[in-house]
């Protein structure tokens, strides 16, 4: 997806974004290279087609195991939180799959974009804002990769054994005895870490993209405030094809520089509007799940770790994939309310554009228009039920807190 070459200032980002890029790959989530042979080409699909089997067959098998112990709530709310993790990332894989091309085109774009607005900005700024935006997203995807990685271990070694099982699950076979055992433990153990693995390479493709937007209504801001500032002649040539816009624009009849800077950043402004539309398209559905998801997750693991208990190892077990789940949550609502934020701000730059040093004659109805459009922030949607904020963060938290003390208080009238 994110191709070596680009500006200078993006070197670094690109590098991040292709180590997340193979964490698809290994995952088997992703695509190997084109220019692979076919060997490689149908290896890779045998394994792709072999980590998603796995995980269907694990959903199904504790789907099974939560349907026959319904009549216990501490078991099939045990098997409610495993169900609910592998359920969103089955249907996050499969969403991958079938727009894996426009979620590539997508990312693409905003590189070209981010890489044009580089060219065009000649404010050293600029470099120190993407240096902050990249050190931010580094240290997050590394601390998601740790956590990660960590439930994993705790899923698979220290879980205590159900059936000879780290997960309780119901197979059609007997699980304590070999070889079916191998099979049972080789199904878990592959749905298990093929699937976090390929939710952290989805998760932080959605999350970078959603991010490098942010950045780029960051550097627009910076762009807006500085149209008064002299450019060198190539960074006042950005070429048509690279910036689409429904405001006309004839760079010949214009010599004014602030004009021809100010236009070019609302051509970037539509550009922006376009891409955070695409990735509505492209994952507001997968976002829906994750809500749903997270509630489940939150108020089930709460449960298991505050009125179940058990034995320590299970406290532990519940307590990461509690953290986990809450802090994933709050991480895509976190960004969601940064973009939003970062593009409702865009009108206050432009008003500190520098306009009111120009021939109002020539400006007066490019700049009313404009901040017309702009004072309409650019939110990221969940489906139509709800948008990426921090509201929704708490909403959800308080969600799953009802459904926590509707489920104690079952547990409780049942004893």
């Amino acid at each position: 997806m994110a191709q070596q070459h680009g500006h200078k200032w993006m070197k670094s980002y690109r590098k991040l974004i292709n180590i997340q890029i193979n964490y698809l790959k290994y995952s088997g989530f992703g695509s190997i290279d084109s220019g692979s042979s076919a060997f490689l080409n149908s290896a890779y699909f045998v394994y792709k087609i072999w980590i998603l089997t796995t995980m269907y067959i694990f959903a199904i098998t504790v789907f099974a195991d939560i349907y026959v112990n319904r009549d216990n709530l501490s078991i099939s709310t045990d098997g409610g939180c495993i169900f609910a993790g592998i359920f969103v990332i089955i249907y996050k894989a499969m969403n991958f799959q079938f727009r894996e091309k426009g979620i590539r085109r997508l990312l693409d774009d905003i590189l070209k974009c981010i890489d044009n607005l580089c060219e065009f900005s000649e404010v050293e700024y600029i470099k120190g804002l993407i240096d902050k935006y990249y050190k931010r997203q580094r240290m997050i995807f590394s601390g998601f990769s740790v956590l990660g990685f960590t439930l994993a271990i705790v899923l698979l070694l220290f879980s205590p054994m159900e059936n000879g099982l780290p997960i309780r699950a119901k197979y059609p076979f007997n699980t304590t005895a070999s070889p079916s055992h191998e099979i049972g433990f080789t199904i878990e153990t592959c749905a298990i870490s093929g699937g976090l693995l390929g939710l952290l390479g989805i998760d932080s493709t959605s999350s970078v993209i959603c991010v490098l937007l942010t950045q780029l209504f960051d550097m627009l801001n910076v762009n807006f405030e500085n149209c008064t500032n002299e450019t060198n002649e190539n960074a006042a040539k950005i070429h048509d094809e690279h910036i689409s816009t429904n405001i006309r624009y004839d760079e010949r009849k214009s010599n004014n520089t602030f004009l021809r800077r100010y236009k070019t950043c609302l051509r970037f402004h539509q550009r922006l509007i376009s891409m955070c539309n695409d990735y509505n398209k492209l994952f507001s559905m997968s976002m829906f799940v994750q809500m749903l998801s997270s509630t489940s997750i939150i108020c089930l693991t709460g449960f298991q770790a505050v009125v179940v208990g058990g034995q320590n190892s299970d406290i532990i077990k519940f307590g990461i994939y509690l953290s986990a789940g809450i802090s994933q949550l709050f991480y895509i609502c976190w960004i969601g309310n940064e973009l939003s934020y970062m593009s409702s701000t865009l009108d206050r730059s432009q008003w500190l554009s520098g306009w009111h040093n120009e021939c109002l004659t020539n400006i007066v109805q490019i700049f009313t228009l404009s901040t017309m459009f702009t004072r309409q922030s650019i939110t990221l949607k969940a489906s139509v039920f709800y948008v990426l904020s921090l509201e929704t963060f708490i909403a959800i938290i308080k969600g799953s807190y009802s459904i926590f003390a509707l489920l104690d208080n079952v547990q409780a009238t049942s004893r």
